[in-house]
C-alpha cells in the first residue's frame, strides 16, 4: 500500500513571508488606479509573540523617507494574491535589519499570522552544527510557478565574525537572490531564528555557497526596541 503520509513543513517555511512591491498604475479605461504586478524583493520572517516582521535593511530601503510614487507599495504575503500592505517601522543600517508592520488588518488575522512566528535563540552554535533557513529566491519567477517558500539547509562555516559593531556568523550552504532576510535556525531546534540571512559574498568569493547571517544579539536588541516603542 503506497504510503501518501507528507512530511511535516518545518517551522520557518510557516514563518516566512516574501517583500514585495506593487507599483501602483493608472489607466483611464478601467476607471482610475490599479496594479497588476507584483515584484518580489527579498525574505521577512514573523517573530512569535511580537506583533511585527523582521527582514534586511537592504530589502526595504528604497522604502525610507520616500513616497509611494516612487516606491510603490510594500507589501508583504505567502501566496500568489493574498499580500497585504505593510510599512517600515524600524530600520537598523548598520547590522541590516528592519522592522515590519501590517497595515489595516483585522485583529484576528494578525494574530494569526505572528502565531506563526520564530522565537529568538539565546546562544552561538558551534562550527558544523547544521541549520535550515527558508525564503523565495529568484523572486517572483519562482513564486508564480510554487507558491510556497523554498527550504534549504548548511552548516554553521565559521565561529561568530565581529566587524565593528556588527556580529555575525558565516553560513556554508546555497543562497540565492531573493533569500536576504530568510531566518536561519538551528536544525536541531527549528522554532529558534540564529540570525537573518544577509548579504552574500558568493559572488566576490566565486560563487562558494556562503553567505553572512546578523546575529540573533541584533535581533533581539531590535525587536525589543520597537516594543518599547
Amino acid at each position: 500500500m503506497e504510503n501518501t503520509r507528507q512530511t511535516p513543513e518545518p517551522p520557518v517555511c510557516k514563518a516566512v513571508r516574501a517583500v514585495g512591491v506593487i507599483q501602483p498604475k493608472f489607466s483611464p479605461k478601467k476607471g482610475g488606479v490599479f496594479a497588476d504586478h507584483l515584484d518580489v524583493k527579498g525574505t521577512a520572517f514573523w517573530l512569535k509573540d511580537y506583533q511585527f516582521l523582521v527582514t534586511s535593511a537592504h530589502v526595504v530601503e528604497r522604502f525610507v523617507a520616500q513616497t509611494i510614487d516612487v516606491t510603490g507599495l510594500l507589501v508583504v504575503g505567502n501566496r500568489e494574491g493574498e499580500y497585504v500592505r505593510a510599512s517600515v517601522s524600524l530600520v537598523d543600517f548598520d547590522h541590516d535589519l528592519a522592522v515590519l508592520r501590517l497595515r489595516d488588518v483585522p485583529r484576528e488575522f494578525l494574530e494569526r499570522e505572528y502565531g506563526n512566528g520564530l522565537e529568538v535563540a539565546d546562544h552561538y552554535l558551534s562550527v558544523g552544527h547544521p541549520v535550515g533557513y527558508a525564503g523565495y529566491p529568484l523572486g517572483t519567477q519562482l513564486l508564480k510557478s510554487n507558491h510556497y517558500p523554498t527550504y534549504m539547509e548548511g552548516v554553521i562555516g565559521s565561529q561568530l565574525r565581529q566587524e565593528g559593531l556588527r556580529k555575525q556568523i558565516q553560513i556554508t550552504g546555497p543562497v540565492a537572490g531573493g533569500f536576504s532576510g530568510a531566518p536561519v535556525v538551528d536544525s536541531s531546534n527549528p522554532t529558534k531564528v540564529l540570525g537573518v540571512l544577509s548579504r552574500s559574498p558568493s559572488k566576490e568569493a566565486g560563487d562558494a555557497n556562503i553567505f553572512m547571517a546578523i546575529s540573533w544579539e541584533h535581533i533581539k536588541a531590535v525587536a525589543e526596541l520597537e516594543k518599547s516603542g
